[in-house]
């Protein structure tokens, strides 16, 4: 005996789609549902998919149910409702809300459908590996932050008086590797130093940037550390752990 040839539909992935291609197709508002032509199209709907041989699923089955009765609650008169009655007015407004929610995912889905198939067109570069330009070890910076060294930076600046001069003939220029000997050699005396403290040295304003870049450089290499235990409070400059155990071995220059 042959097997019964059986039709598959993906056209309505379930109830509530269905319900809104009937809606649709009357061209009525989904808050106002004509509930009995909606109700006997979908019966036709059902009744089609039984002669044609397709199963049909409980959802829609479950459906129907729900739509035969409020179809009923529909006919019926309705009794006075009190202040205090908590009943649904409308028999129709559970499913008319059943409905927007449905519609506003389908429509979400189809907006990340179209969005995965544009990306799909987009070739990127595999991500790099920065793994060797990691430094080993993490800079130690303590309750500091780069902008706080900056404006630890402007406020040395602002106490360097202006001078009012036609030209300026420049002298010799320090350069930043004197500058980051002097700042170890000044820790290596006294261990810890505040900022101002530090770049007290500095008398021009390009003396000063070129410390404050040797202070970041050394920073950077971890030879110096900076920290801040207070909030305002003067950052202070500390002699690195290898620094340090490198003086008292060699002892002081």
């Amino acid at each position: 005996m042959a097997a019964a040839y059986e039709v598959v539909l993906d056209k309505f992935s379930g109830p509530l789609d269905l319900l809104l291609h009937l809606i649709k197709k009357q061209e009525v508002d989904i808050h106002d549902i004509p509930i009995a032509s909606v109700t006997e199209q979908y019966l036709e709907y059902l009744r089609a998919m039984e002669e044609l041989s397709l199963e049909i699923a409980s959802e829609f089955l479950v459906m129907a149910s729900t739509l035969l009765a409020i179809k009923s609650r529909m006919l019926l008169p309705r009794p006075a409702q009190e202040e205090d009655d908590e009943e649904v007015a409308d028999p129709r407004e559970l499913l008319v809300q059943q409905l927007i929610e449905y519609q506003l995912c389908k429509h979400g889905a189809l907006q990340l459908k179209e969005l995965g198939l544009s990306q799909s067109q987009i070739f990127s570069r595999p991500p790099l590996d920065l793994t060797p330009y990691t430094p080993d070890a993490p800079t130690r910076v303590e309750g500091v932050s780069m902008w706080d060294l900056v404006d630890s930076l402007v406020k040395l600046l602002r106490r360097i008086p202006k001078q009012d001069r036609v030209a300026q003939i420049p002298g010799r220029v320090v350069s930043v590797e004197e500058m980051m000997e002097s700042i170890l050699r000044k820790l290596q005396r006294y261990g810890s130093c505040g900022f101002f403290e530090l770049l007290s040295f500095s008398v021009t304003r390009t003396e000063v940037v070129s410390g404050f870049l040797a202070l970041l450089e050394l920073i950077k290499n971890g030879q110096v550390h900076c920290r801040q235990l207070t909030l305002f409070e003067e950052i202070e400059i500390v002699l690195g752990e290898e620094e340090s155990s490198a003086y008292v071995a060699d002892g002081p220059a």
